[in-house]
């Protein structure tokens, strides 16, 4: 297969996922040739048999795919295991991204990373250059760009790249949050030494969950996810030792975070060991 489109589920049906509804309503005509599907539903739920039908009934595909595991391993692993099917060039979704004919017709350009413009709330909220967000399709720099997961579309040359440098090429310390951050960290670092093309080409619609409506449970479990990345990207990332990220975590308690002494030691773990506690 030349193209493998990766879409991730977890806690949602294939029918309820935006990502899944707008890429098989596009013309089977519009998909790259040789395009296979890879549905991965991360759980918790099981998939029923008539939702493996309709998957499979798809038209326009190569190849449809489908696999599951109901125990919600990291998307860093899910994506690794998703670049081992063996296609030439895999694009990553997330479940609640609206896909149209101009990202497929993007993906017709060749690049060795493709990102698109992403838009969140009718503004384009990805990707960010120089910490700026871009506005504008075109080469990129790629010393200097981080954008989400979701319509990334990246070639085993590429990914054979990192993987020489390190051992896998989405870093799976990390589970949920971070994944796609270190990701383009890795990139920048091979920038620096070797050529990498980067091209912000076709846009998509993506639900940004920064940008909705959270209960307070929904913001603690995020703030805390996020507090993990923080920790790991200073480990494996920003050159720190152990010992200053055991004080950046002390002066995160001292402040007005109490609510992390609720999760101290599976902290104190992740510091230790290195990675997330469901990595």
């Amino acid at each position: 297969m030349r193209t493998l489109f990766l879409v991730v589920l977890y806690g949602l049906r294939p029918g309820e996922s935006a990502t899944i509804d707008s890429l098989l309503a596009q013309p089977p005509a519009s998909l790259p040739a040789d395009s296979a599907l890879l549905v991965w539903n991360n759980g918790p739920r099981p998939l029923e048999d008539a939702e493996r039908q309709r998957l499979l009934a798809a038209p326009g595909w190569a190849e449809v795919l489908i696999r599951e595991d109901v125990g919600n391993p990291p998307l860093s692993r899910v994506y690794n295991l998703a670049l081992r099917q063996g296609a030439e060039r895999l694009v990553i979704f997330d479940q609640d991204t609206v896909v149209d004919g101009r990202y497929l017709q993007a993906l017709g350009q060749e690049a060795e990373l493709l990102v698109p413009l992403v838009l969140g709330a009718g503004a384009i909220r990805y990707p960010h250059q120089y910490k700026a967000v871009v506005t504008t399709e075109g080469p990129l720099d790629p010393q200097a760009t981080v954008t989400i997961s979701s319509g990334l579309c990246l070639t085993q040359g590429l990914a054979a790249r990192i993987a020489a440098r390190h051992g896998d090429v989405f870093d799976e310390r990390f589970a949920l949050y971070g994944v796609d951050v270190s990701f383009f960290l890795r990139v920048q670092a091979l920038a620096r030494e070797e050529s990498v093309e980067l091209l912000c080409a076709g846009i998509l619609d993506h639900s940004l969950s920064e940008l909705e409506a959270e209960t307070p449970a929904q913001r603690r479990f995020r703030d805390i996810e996020k507090f993990y990345v923080a920790l790991l990207l200073r480990l494996h990332y920003k050159g720190a030792s152990r010992g200053k990220v055991l004080r950046y975590l002390g002066r995160q308690l001292l402040g007005n975070r109490l609510y992390l002494y609720g999760v101290l030691p599976r902290m104190l773990r992740t510091i230790l060991s290195g990675r997330h506690p469901r990595a």
